[in-house]
């Protein structure tokens, strides 16, 4: 079922999404710069003090696990930390060659809902943070054993990071306070979406096939459950779940209650409406 309010994705789940462009772009950097990094150093090592030659050869395959395989064999960094930081670099290119898979759990659609309901949510909200832990970490410890790869990378990106990272702890803020939102609407919509005790079961329930006609559109008997659904208060996004219809056709529908008489008005009994709901059914345009 699409959402009632259409696909348009509200603040909360735009900011989420903004949020992680930011992220995204500096791990894209952590990951490329920690690569040119690790290699450089062995590279620049080798050809300096290396009577043996180059460990890392132009055609050398998969040249950044070999120059972490020595880092760990040097004792540099651990086989854990080896096998975080290929992991990491690998996540590196899932966002760089498949980066639906990172915001595909973000949104309205089926398509998202499935993608949440049968692939899960696949982005890692701790890269970022750990892939700048070993930038920042692992040449401070090499640099006893290895020579210092001088670069402008760090300084080119300065300004760009200092700029994401203010936004991202902006973002951040923001987003805390509309979960905390959004956790109470959800907690309100899901009391409004109880039926219990409100005799709008059976023959009366929102989900009865005479409700709409074949082409999904209300019928006048679903017209009168939706009224009866005001009646007990219910909210007009609760009535667009229950009801299965659009958030703007719920509004319209209050607004046609309210103009009957609202509270005051005269229920209609359901065994005068027609329930047929072929093409010749009674339609509410």
């Amino acid at each position: 079922m699409s959402h009632p309010r259409g696909a348009r994705l509200p603040s909360l789940e735009r900011n989420i999404l903004k949020y992680r462009a930011l992220e995204m772009v500096l791990i894209l950097f952590y990951s490329e710069a920690l690569k040119a990094s690790i290699i450089g150093s062995i590279k620049a090592f080798d050809r300096l003090f290396r009577s043996q030659g180059s460990r890392i050869l132009p055609a050398t395959k998969k040249k950044l696990q070999v120059a972490l395989g020595v880092f760990v064999a040097d004792g540099v960094i651990t086989k854990t930390e080896q096998d975080e930081i290929v992991g990491l670099v690998d996540y590196r290119n899932m966002i760089a060659h498949h980066i639906q898979t990172l915001t595909g759990d973000i949104g309205r659609t089926g398509i998202a809902g499935d993608f949440r309901k049968f692939m899960g949510v696949k982005y890692d909200h701790e890269a970022r943070k750990r892939l700048k832990c070993y930038y920042n970490d692992i040449l401070r410890r090499a640099a006893s054993q290895y020579c210092g790869l001088i670069t402008m990378n760090g300084p080119l990106f300065e300004p760009a990071e200092k700029t994401y990272e203010d936004e991202l702890k902006r973002l951040h803020g923001k987003i805390c306070k509309q979960l905390e939102l959004r956790e109470e609407e959800d907690r309100r919509l899901k009391n409004e979406l109880s039926l219990d005790n409100t005799g709008l079961m059976d023959e009366a329930h929102p989900y009865h096939p005479a409700n709409k006609s074949n082409s999904g559109r209300l019928t006048k008997r679903g017209v009168e459950i939706c009224y009866r659904l005001f009646d007990l208060g219910k909210s007009p996004i609760a009535v667009a779940y229950l009801m299965r219809i659009s958030y703007k056709t719920a509004v319209s529908r209050l607004k046609t209650w309210e103009i009957a008489g609202g509270q005051k008005r005269k229920k209609v009994n359901l065994d005068t409406i027609t329930s047929h709901v072929g093409p010749s059914a009674h339609i509410i345009r």
